[in-house]
């Protein structure tokens, strides 16, 4: 008599497909389980799971119900952090190396799938933040849900994205940004690639990338949620996982209840979770007035409707083509925040005044140009 296992291991090769272990299938099958019946995995457990998944060790459909099982319920904190192990042992085996120097550098991303979408605010801080004179290491992928991301917002500009890894860690160092696709040649052999590639939608690869280390030496971040409840969530997960500052917002608009968006909002309160260097952690509320800035319609603010629209309001900011408004002081509040996270400016409305200075003075602009010559280069 032959077994149920024994029967489907007849059944996958007769139709050529893959032949998977059945006494892994059952166990990451229980796992999954697990989760789905409201229990929890431990770190290592977690760890483990997504090792498997980025060495495509599963049947697929087994890997998907694994993370929407996950993304149901909510990682808890010991999952997220088995994932950031995970994902981080897989990055670094391929990707290793540090910014280095001794001016610290900070990384800055969306986590995506908010319900209020806008320009490409965090590659527009990052810039308007380098030219300020913080090292900023962007981290980027195209745009997911939303209708452009911060890959396509730097390919438009000139920028290659897809660079060696060690190309963007450079060009910070050596001039004040650089830029990391997590979807180029270098990244393919971490096993993300392949499951993103195939998500439209929110899952916990989402919240757990951003708050992955992209080098070695990476010790500060801000992250945008796309739901108040995440900012905590995010700065503790990022305290676990040793850094010394991180700051989570979660940006409102009036008149859009229910509604948010993965950074600080110029359109309406601003949910905000803060890891201090102190170690403490701490939640607000910012409000436009704050940073000395008039609340404005989201309209102003909005997604233009195409990829290539969306990016060019940006950088027709960051280039100095547009007039100060709405756009540039949305750009300017999320770089005040890096600049006081890093501690180059005292407050909000001190950072707006230096991000405003440096589109202004054509710094922003000359900024983006010169990373522009310097991270296509190839790697010395």
């Amino acid at each position: 008599m032959i077994g149920s296992g024994c029967a489907l291991v007849v059944y996958s090769r007769r139709l050529g497909g893959p032949v998977h272990d059945e006494g892994s299938l059952r166990a990451f099958g229980a796992l999954i389980v697990r989760i789905q019946q409201g229990g929890h995995l431990s770190r290592h457990e977690a760890s483990h799971a997504f090792t498997t998944i980025w060495r495509n060790e599963q049947p697929e459909l087994q890997q998907g119900v694994f993370i929407e099982a996950l993304r149901s319920r909510g990682p808890s904190p010991d999952e997220m952090a088995g994932f950031i192990d995970s994902f981080e042992a897989a990055w670094f085996a391929v990707n290793p190396g540090s910014v280095g120097g001794a001016q610290p550098h900070v990384m800055v991303c969306g986590v995506g799938s908010d319900s209020l979408k806008t320009v490409n605010v965090s590659s527009g801080a990052s810039i308007i933040a380098a030219a300020c004179g913080l090292r900023v290491h962007k981290v980027c992928a195209p745009g997911m849900t939303g209708v452009s991301g911060s890959a396509d917002v730097f390919a438009i500009a000139g920028v290659d994205p897809h660079v060696p890894h060690e190309a963007a860690l450079r060009a910070c160092r050596e001039g004040g940004l650089g830029v990391t696709s997590v979807v180029g040649a270098h990244a393919l052999p971490v096993g993300h690639v392949r499951v993103l590639g195939s998500l439209r939608c929110a899952t916990v690869l989402h919240l757990g990338g951003p708050m992955s280390r992209f080098s070695e030496d990476e010790r500060h971040k801000m992250v945008g949620v796309p739901a108040p409840p995440l900012t905590r969530f995010v700065v503790e997960g990022l305290k676990a996982a040793g850094f010394e500052t991180a700051i989570s917002p979660c940006g409102t608009a009036a008149g859009a209840p229910g509604r948010f968006m993965d950074e600080f909002s110029n359109a309406g309160p601003t949910f905000v979770a803060r890891l201090a260097a102190n170690g403490a952690i701490t939640e607000y509320v910012v409000h436009p007035e704050d940073a000395g800035l008039t609340a404005v319609p989201f309209e102003k603010i909005a997604a233009a409707a195409t990829r290539d629209e969306n990016v060019s309001n940006m950088l027709d900011v960051i280039e100095g083509r547009h007039e100060d408004g709405p756009v540039l002081e949305l750009l300017a509040l999320n770089a005040a925040a890096l600049l006081e996270q890093m501690g180059h400016a005292d407050s909000l409305a001190s950072g707006v005044t230096l991000a405003r200075q440096a589109v202004a003075s054509g710094k922003a602009a000359e900024l983006l140009r010169h990373t522009r010559a310097l991270q296509n280069l190839p790697p010395a």
